[in-house]
């Protein structure tokens, strides 16, 4: 957290409408598993007591369903960006502590990265090994690295020449203990706060994947419920207007949580 955080009015407010704007679909998520499978009813019902969001066209309670895809997002999201900060930290430490070659082994393979988009990488991964919400947030995790990497090996290059860090080095600590004991935890907060960027991220990844049908269709993502949506958009307007409210309430309640951190 930045040392001002506390004192500016801005960002907690910011935090406060994040907070307000996550919370519906973290709720969502996290009862998902209460709910169920959704069961068939009218099609294309309007929202009402009965069904507060409605039906889709073949007869499912939206609510229900707007819960699995929370999940979907969330679960993938989460191991998304777990994936990219590991690797990022680690690899960005090994590019700053690890000599010429595997600066320049790790740096290569960053460039050789990005060069590939996240989302190109996991339709590759899905046509081979086929849907799976692990295996999308792995070709997410790695497409997405480099971003982690190379802001770490810039802040550790920075720190090498600490007082601290020199004592170390001439009190014969070994390379990989300095990098983990005294330059991790200064920063450690520096990475997570890319966490906002990343997680967004994969979730808008996830929900243009699950949009052109390349996930899991027995855990209906929200790019899923709203392509499904297409043929209905006057007729039924809570297919696509609850889907995207949602996407849109996570990753702005994510982007001004991570903001204000």
């Amino acid at each position: 957290m930045r040392p001002d955080a506390a004192l500016d009015p801005s960002r907690r407010r910011a935090a406060r409408w994040g907070l307000a704007l996550l919370a519906p679909p973290v709720l969502l998520a996290v009862l998902a598993p209460l709910f169920g499978k959704p069961r068939a009813g009218p099609m294309l019902a309007a929202p009402s007591l009965a069904h507060p969001f409605g039906t889709d066209d073949l007869g499912h309670d939206l609510l229900l369903l707007l819960a699995q895809g929370a999940r979907v997002s969330f679960e993938v999201g989460g191991y998304a960006t777990a994936i990219a900060l590991l690797l990022g930290l680690a690899l960005g430490l090994v590019a700053a502590f690890g000599g010429r070659l595997a600066d320049d082994l790790v740096m290569r393979g960053a460039e050789l990265t990005v060069t590939v988009p996240p989302l190109l990488l996991a339709i590759v991964l899905v046509g081979l090994f086929g849907a799976g919400n692990l295996l999308t947030a792995l070709a997410l995790g790695i497409g997405t690295w480099p971003m982690v990497a190379r802001v770490v090996r810039a802040a550790a290059y920075g720190l090498r020449g600490q007082p601290h860090v020199i004592a170390a080095r001439a009190l014969g600590v070994s390379r990989p203990m300095i990098a983990l004991r005294h330059v991790l935890p200064a920063i450690l907060p520096l990475a997570l706060s890319l966490t906002g960027v990343l997680f967004s991220g994969a979730v808008l990844a996830e929900a243009t994947l699950s949009f052109v049908g390349l996930t899991d269709h027995t855990m209906p993502g929200w790019g899923h419920i709203m392509a499904h949506a297409g043929p209905y958009l006057r007729d039924a307007w809570w297919l696509w207007f609850f889907p995207g409210g949602l996407l849109v309430m996570t990753t702005a309640g994510v982007a001004w949580i991570a903001d204000a951190a």
